[in-house]
Order: structure tokens, then C-alpha cells, then sequence
């Protein structure tokens, strides 16, 4: 059984109301961070048929085409609603406003459901028609089965919520794939690294350990992107464990780590396998207190944690008091959509008369490389596409600029990603010494309707997000957006939140 076909299997076979999320795989390894694993998704989606959305436009003279892969319907059809409300905003902003040279753009979709096999059929039909300059993949299962073709035909594919960079599948590190995909998923390998600095250098912790899910991973791709981030910042392994997603106890592996009292537990699964693990640990008397507590003599280890667990607030509700402010987990800048200078959540309120709930800059951002290639070309031809979208230099749309080169398919660089904390909502920042507090965001859309849910931590990818985005980076700190904790009368930022 493969990759997509273990997933398929996964979804099928396994209860549906034990995550959502049973479809995050790749990005952080098994699991992954990618948009519609945004730590800031509020609410499970409802999917379409999965047919052709038309824009405006006449014959295919009038039009640009382009094809749409996601899971439409099944389990996983919230990403399929991601992807719609993200394009559907985005075509309709784009078509009132001129189009591309006067050309409406037209998606033509289709779903992937549950069988992987749909996956390379789907491929197979869009990149059959002449008229498609590129496909935006989102999730769709099937896709490692699709890359010789897709290597074979040289036709644009975005990767919107995959991640082939994590197992060395992208161009030009590898020629599976072939030149003319492009990735804009966060790559789980630098997610990795980012809570791996944190941990070091902002928290100062020495150990740390591994409690992850191998039936979404059976290749082993998360033990191998923690082995490397904890190596590169110098941190010390005490163990590695394994569970399977329908676990329920954990108590053996939680036994085996407590003797080695690492001062960190990295907890890599489902937003259920996370609260069933940090009640058990609560139930141990070892629930995570803070900074200092977690590098004492008795074991309460700070949790580090995946996009689809502790990046998903259900696992707060599941787990109750269990759920400790400070958990944290990796996202990126671009995913800060409730900042007043990202495009698309104005897109949505104008068109749809929704909120985003997370995740909906990447499948707009994926259709504005496509059409950012065909405006450069001058040209549908697909190889002239791919030419112009590795020359395009950067480009902004739906929310923070980024671009491809020749050398660099992908979107993202480490300087992108954030780290980010849960909170509680309604009462707010947890009382510490020193004291801090929740963002703006709280006070604003959909954080203070919410009993809890991950926000941006500011301080520990500060400098980085300054170096990628300086000027989303001063709107965060001038409004107040996120954690900013402990922040100085000076406006400075420190690491003495004991909790943070």
C-alpha cells in the first residue's frame, strides 16, 4: 500500500468523527502544515460536487482555464470548501476588475474524494485539454502517482497543500516531479526547525522527545525531520515512540519517556491523539506548567506539537483543562489573515459574505502564480508558463509576496514561518509573572467568540519575519496583533514569559 493509498485507506476505514484531519499528511511529515491545517482554521467545511466553476466569459477566446484538484466531497471535503471560498473570492475580484488582458478566468475542477486512484484520472482529463494552462493541486489524493505524467507532459501544477520539498521530490533537488510544478506548501522539515530554535535558543531546553503517529506516517518522514532539526539545534533525544491514529492509551510510551524526563515532548498526531495524550499526562501529575517547572527535577515537559493537533482548537475542547496555554506548534506569515493589509479576507466579506476561517491565501495565491506566468509569457503555452513563473520575481496577492527562480520552486523560506501558542479566549492571557497578553485579534472577528485557539507568538521569529516581511512584521507590532510576550515600555520583546 502507498502513500495516497494508506490515506485513502485511513479516511475510509477510520471513524469520522475523530478529527477532521485525517487527511494532513506530508508538510510536518505524517502531518501537515499546510493551509488547511492553519493553526487559525475555526470551523469544519462543507464541500460542493466538485464541478466546473464557470466564470463570466464566452468561448475559450474569451478565457483563461484552469483546472482545480481537491477532495470535493468525503471526509475531507472541508478542503474542498477551503479551496472554493479562497478561488471563488479570488475569481470574482479578479473578473470584476478586467480579468487577465481582458480574458475572464474560468476554474474547471474536479474531486478526488476518498480513491487515490482519482487523483492521476483527474490529472489525466484537465491536462487533456488544450485550453487548461496549469492545475492547482489542493490536497486531492493520488498526487505522488501523478508526478511521471505530470514530469512527462510539463504542464504548470501548483502545489497548494503538498509538500514534496520535506521528501526531496521537488525540482530542481530531484527531477520526480519535473520543472513545471511549484510548491507553496510549508515544507515539514523547516517547520521542524523552527520549533527546534525555539525550543533551544528562546526556551533553552537541552532534551527533548518524540511521541508520534505512524499510520498517517509509514515512511517514517517525521522521526527523520526531528531527528535533524534537534541535531542542528544541539538538543539531545531521550526517546522516540510510536502510536497508531486510533490509539487511546498511551501509557506505556508516556512511562518509557518519563524516565528520561525530557524537558520537551514533541506530540505528532491528530488533534484527538493530542488531547488523549495531554489528559494522560495530566492524569501522571506531569501537565506542563511553564519554562522553569518543565526544567526541574519533576517532569512537566513543555508540549511541541503538530499543525493538526495542537494547531486545531478542537483538541482544546477535547482535552478541557488539560490544555495548557503555551503548547505550540509552527504556521506561516502569510496565514495571519485577519491582518487589514491581506486582500483575501476583504475578497470574501465583499463576494461571499464570509469570514475565512484559515488556509484561503494558498489556493488564491496558487491561481495568481498561473496567471502571473501566463501575463509574463504572453502566452498559454506551457512551457513559456513555467519559463515566465521562474522569472516573475515576486508577486502579491492574496496575502504576503513571494515568488519562485529557476533554482527555487518553492514559495517559502524559513525566514517565513512563525511559531504559534494556544490561548484561551474569553478571560484571556493566563496570570504570570511577569504578566502578558493576547493580541488585537482577540478583541476582533472570530477570537473573541472562541473559548480557545492558537494565536501568532511574536517574539521567537521576530527578527526572521523582519528580514522576509518587514512591513507586515511592523503592523503586527504597532496594532498589537498576537503574543507579544513580555514586552518592554520600550516596545521591545523579551523571553521572560515564563510561559511562553
Amino acid at each position: 500500500m502507498n502513500r495516497d493509498e494508506r490515506a485513502a485507506f485511513i479516511e475510509g476505514e477510520i471513524q469520522k468523527d475523530i478529527s477532521r484531519r485525517h487527511f494532513m499528511r506530508a508538510g510536518f511529515g505524517g502531518l501537515v502544515a499546510t493551509a488547511f491545517a492553519s493553526p487559525l482554521l475555526a470551523a469544519c467545511a462543507q464541500g460542493d460536487d466538485g464541478g466546473d466553476d464557470v466564470g463570466t466569459g464566452g468561448g475559450a477566446a474569451d478565457e483563461i482555464k484552469i483546472g482545480v484538484v481537491a477532495p470535493f466531497s468525503g471526509v475531507g471535503a472541508f478542503i474542498g470548501t477551503i479551496v472554493d471560498n479562497s478561488l471563488s473570492a479570488a475569481v470574482q475580484q479578479l473578473n470584476a476588475t478586467g480579468g487577465i488582458g481582458g480574458r475572464k478566468v474560468r476554474l474547471v475542477k474536479r474531486d478526488t474524494g476518498v480513491d487515490p486512484a482519482n487523483g492521476p484520472k483527474a490529472y489525466t482529463e484537465l491536462s487533456a485539454d488544450r485550453d487548461i494552462v496549469g492545475i492547482l493541486w489542493c490536497a486531492g489524493s493520488g498526487f505522488t502517482q501523478t508526478l511521471p505524467s505530470i514530469k512527462r507532459d510539463g504542464l504548470p501544477v501548483i502545489a497548494v497543500f503538498n509538500d514534496l520539498h520535506s521528501t526531496n521530490q521537488l525540482y530542481p533537488a530531484s527531477e520526480d516531479a519535473g520543472r513545471s510544478v511549484f510548491q507553496i506548501a510549508i515544507p515539514g522539515v523547516l517547520g521542524m526547525e523552527v520549533l527546534a530554535n525555539y525550543a533551544k535558543d528562546d526556551r533553552g531546553y537541552t532534551t527533548g522527545a518524540l511521541l508520534a503517529d505512524t499510520t498517517t506516517d509509514p515512511d517514517g518522514t517525521v522521526p527523520k525531520n526531528f531527528r535533524a532539526a534537534m541535531e542542528k539545534a544541539g538538543i539531545q533525544i531521550t526517546n522516540e515512540e510510536t502510536f497508531s491514529l486510533t490509539d487511546s492509551d498511551y501509557g506505556p510510551q508516556l512511562q518509557r519517556i518519563r524516565g528520561n524526563r525530557p524537558q520537551s515532548l514533541w506530540v505528532w498526531g491528530l488533534s484527538s491523539n493530542t488531547a488523549g495524550i495531554v489528559k494522560q499526562l495530566s492524569d501522571l501529575g506531569a501537565e506542563y506548567v511553564d519554562t522553569p517547572t518543565a526544567k526541574g527535577p519533576d517532569w512537566h515537559p513543555h508540549i511541541f506539537g503538530s499543525p493538526a493537533g495542537t494547531g486545531d482548537k478542537s483538541w482544546v475542547e477535547l482535552a478541557g483543562a488539560a490544555a495548557k496555554p503555551g503548547t505550540v506548534t509552527a504556521w506561516h506569515v502569510g496565514g495571519l489573515l485577519y491582518l487589514p493589509t491581506f486582500a483575501i479576507a476583504g475578497w470574501m466579506r465583499k463576494y461571499l459574505s464570509k469570514d475565512p476561517t484559515g488556509g484561503e491565501e494558498s489556493p488564491a495565491d496558487g491561481l495568481a502564480v498561473l496567471l502571473e506566468g501566463v501575463k509574463k509569457a504572453e502566452s498559454t503555452d506551457r512551457q513559456r508558463v513555467v519559463e515566465a513563473i521562474e522569472t516573475m520575481g515576486n508577486i502579491k496577492f492574496a496575502s504576503i509576496p513571494f515568488g519562485f527562480t529557476a533554482d527555487r520552486h518553492l514559495s517559502k523560506t524559513v525566514d517565513d514561518l512563525i511559531v504559534v501558542t494556544m490561548e484561551r479566549g474569553g478571560t484571556g492571557a493566563v496570570q504570570t509573572d511577569p504578566p502578558y497578553q493576547v493580541g488585537r485579534e482577540w478583541n476582533e472577528g472570530v477570537f473573541d467568540r472562541t473559548p480557545a485557539g492558537p494565536t501568532h507568538l511574536v517574539r521567537p521569529t521576530l527578527e526572521a519575519n523582519r528580514r522576509a516581511h518587514p512591513e507586515v512584521m511592523e503592523t503586527v507590532l504597532r496594532e498589537g496583533y498576537g503574543t507579544q510576550c513580555t514586552k518592554q515600555p520600550d516596545g521591545s520583546l523579551t523571553t521572560d514569559c515564563k510561559v511562553h
